[in-house]
């Protein structure tokens, strides 16, 4: 007679603390509070930081968004000859009038245009009524005109009105010299240091006073060469990483309580070899088959069908037996493999 499996044994107490006892070992300890830092570091530290650096690239945008909108002003209201230009200043549109200094132009090289394609930009000095002067970038022409020695559209004469958008100094890590070049000066960056002991006449002298900074012609200015694209305005991805940081703690915290949740609860159910719906085996391991009584389950007399049939009851080439009504072939497949199934001798 066919008996059915013995219910698992009880994993808890009378008080129910013993299915929790399991949080004491110190593997879980160690995974637990691996889980529980790592979702730490991801909502206090790394969230924030990217959400920090998400408000400081949107507060950027709006300032340059600002700056390139805002009317052109007087130079002076935005640069002086001691400081450099404050933050709220840069990209903004300034108004100079004064005379070019052509003698004096100078190439800065290892630029780049929107495209990427190695270009060199040409800085000027603009003497100003008031006797100092004024880093003026003209733009940029492209390397291939540069090594070819095509010659720069002329300066105009005379008094000019021009208009750029302010720049703060720019240093050259390494401190490279000015080099000659085919009859040109070549810089690395663009201030009054680096430029104005670059020109070659008429040579600077300690009595030249240069505004800080300088400006970057706009294309309707005199003397402007291909003007230098505006910035990029983007918010980059630092939103979605922080979002990102947060989904991921969240995701650690979950998989840690569904871990201690399945061990507390006695995990998943062990499989019973001994029983499978429609085939079951005595306790002797005795497989039944065919006959069924009204309930489904083997009649207590029915004949053990043979687990390996003779090898002659079914033609070479077909030794596995058509599965009749009331067999098991799953439980066949697993308690009476016959290995000579495997060669057809």
């Amino acid at each position: 007679m066919t008996t059915p499996p013995a219910p698992a044994p009880e994993r808890d107490g009378p008080t129910g603390l013993r299915r929790w006892a399991f949080l004491a070992r110190p593997g879980w300890l160690a995974m637990i509070a691996a889980v529980l830092g790592f979702a730490a570091a991801c909502f206090l530290i790394l969230a924030p930081w990217q959400f920090g650096r998400n408000a400081e690239r949107s507060a950027q945008n709006d300032a340059v968004q600002s700056a390139v909108n805002a009317s052109p002003v007087p130079l002076t209201d935005l640069m002086s000859a001691t400081a450099e230009p404050g933050s709220d200043a840069i990209w903004r549109p300034a108004t100079a009038t004064g005379v070019y200094e052509p003698d004096r132009q100078v190439y800065v090289r290892l630029r780049q245009d929107s495209g990427g394609n190695p270009v060199s930009e040409v800085v000027v000095p603009l003497l100003l009524a008031d006797g100092n002067r004024l880093l003026v970038d003209r733009g940029y022409v492209s390397f291939t005109d540069v090594q070819e020695g095509v010659p720069l559209p002329v300066l105009p004469t005379g008094t000019v009105t021009i208009t750029g958008r302010v720049q703060v100094d720019q240093t050259d890590p390494a401190k490279r010299a000015a080099v000659q070049v085919d009859g040109r000066t070549e810089v690395y960056a663009i201030n009054a240091a680096a430029v104005a002991p670059a020109g070659i006449a008429p040579a600077a002298s300690d009595s030249d006073t240069f505004y800080r900074g300088y400006v970057q012609l706009t294309d309707q200015s005199p003397g402007a060469l291909i003007p230098i694209g505006l910035p990029q305005v983007d918010s980059g991805p630092f939103l979605s990483y922080a979002l990102q940081w947060c989904a991921f703690g969240v995701i650690a915290l979950i998989g840690l309580a569904v871990f201690v949740f399945r061990e507390a609860t006695g995990g998943r159910p062990e499989d019973d070899h001994d029983w499978i719906a429609g085939s079951p085996s005595g306790g002797d391991g005795t497989v039944h088959g065919g006959q069924e009584d009204a309930t489904g389950r083997p009649a207590e007399h029915a004949d053990p069908a043979p687990t390996n049939p003779p090898e002659d009851t079914y033609p070479r080439g077909d030794r596995n037996p058509p599965v009749t009504a009331g067999s098991s072939r799953k439980r066949r497949s697993r308690d009476g493999f016959d290995p000579s199934q495997l060669y057809d001798d």
